[in-house]
């Protein structure tokens, strides 16, 4: 090949490696300054969390209540507990964990039905699984979804509150939508609502796309906000996760006989992030999922406190061996 002719070809690929270089530079300085924003904006999300002692008088003054509570479990996933735990932290690395993907049933007296999040259908729960693989996991499985399970109930549902709005809660409500006649309203915080990240704008635009939503934005600047038409349930706004993580609590029960809980949702993965106010791993809190750890530790304490002082029972969305413990049954259909 002629001298003139490699020199050519020569300058095309140096033209070319700095054009992939150039690319992915650009490539680097926009992924982190999306993470950049993502941890700025977080910071921004800190409303004042209420007393803890606050919460069980706030739901006790609610009459109506709802009577029972029951969950639906989407998709389950034996994984090292080195996933959602600091692995120098944790003083029991090598004990199990199963990541669930559940939705809570409340009902009311006359049966309507107010969900706490909605799993996901079984493709999304093979994708999901799939990611999860990478750090050790087991093949997860998929189990009937919410929709499916509650059958001819799925009508009773007059509401829903997401802890936050990543497609792994957010997913089954479209199912949930599909041969709905009527509107189904969505209650969350403004932030949750209309302030989402590059991580929770999909959640919302399944909600939008659902074809049965409703969007109700709760007022601010209550610390235990009410859900209109659905007394002894508060939402308090968490953040630290997501902006619009949300803490929903709810009384259950009559008399002495009530109990009272929380949905922590992903505020941390495993109960004994909050028994032993242990972080996340380091890399997920920054890379993989921007969050506000100062403010994820405010909030452990917090339900902590709950917990151990207001006897209130926390029910962390993707601990699945902690919510059995609870004793909370499985949705079972109709009374």
């Amino acid at each position: 090949m002629p001298p003139r002719a490699v020199s050519a070809i020569f300058r095309a690929v140096k033209r070319i490696l700095l054009g992939l270089l150039a690319f992915l530079g650009i490539g680097i300085v926009l992924l982190g300054g999306g993470l950049l924003w993502a941890h700025v904006s977080l910071r921004g999300e800190r409303t004042p969390l209420p007393a803890s002692d606050r919460v069980p008088a706030a739901l006790a003054a609610d009459s109506d209540g709802p009577v029972r509570l029951s969950w639906i479990n989407s998709a389950s996933q034996d994984m090292p507990r080195s996933g959602v735990l600091d692995p120098q932290l944790d003083p029991t690395p090598g004990a199990p964990y199963r990541m669930s993907h559940p939705s809570f049933v409340l009902e009311w007296a006359d049966g309507r039905v107010l969900l706490v999040d909605l799993g996901m259908s079984q493709d999304e729960a093979r994708n999901f699984g799939a990611g999860a693989e990478l750090i050790g996991a087991r093949p997860i499985e998929p189990h009937t979804p919410t929709a499916a399970q509650l059958g001819a109930r799925a009508d009773d549902v007059e509401g829903v509150l997401f802890s936050h709005l990543h497609h792994d809660h957010v997913d089954g409500i479209t199912a949930l939508c599909e041969g709905r006649s009527r509107p189904l309203r969505v209650f969350g915080t403004k932030a949750q609502l209309t302030r989402p990240n590059y991580l929770t704008t999909r959640g919302l635009d399944i909600l939008n796309e659902a074809g049965c939503v409703e969007l109700v934005p709760l007022e601010e600047g209550n610390p235990l906000e009410p859900v209109p038409g659905f007394p002894g349930v508060r939402v308090i706004a968490a953040a630290g996760h997501t902006p619009g993580s949300q803490i929903v609590v709810a009384r259950v029960g009559d008399g002495e006989s009530a109990k009272s809980y929380a949905f922590t949702g992903d505020i941390v993965n495993i109960r004994d992030g909050v028994r032993h106010d242990l972080p996340k791993p380091w890399i997920y809190s920054t890379l993989v999922v921007p969050e506000d750890t100062d403010r994820l530790g405010e909030v452990r304490r917090f339900l902590r406190r709950l917990h151990q002082d207001e006897d209130v029972t926390l029910l962390v969305q993707h601990d699945e061996l902690s919510i059995q413990e609870t004793g909370v049954p499985r949705w079972a259909g109709a009374p």
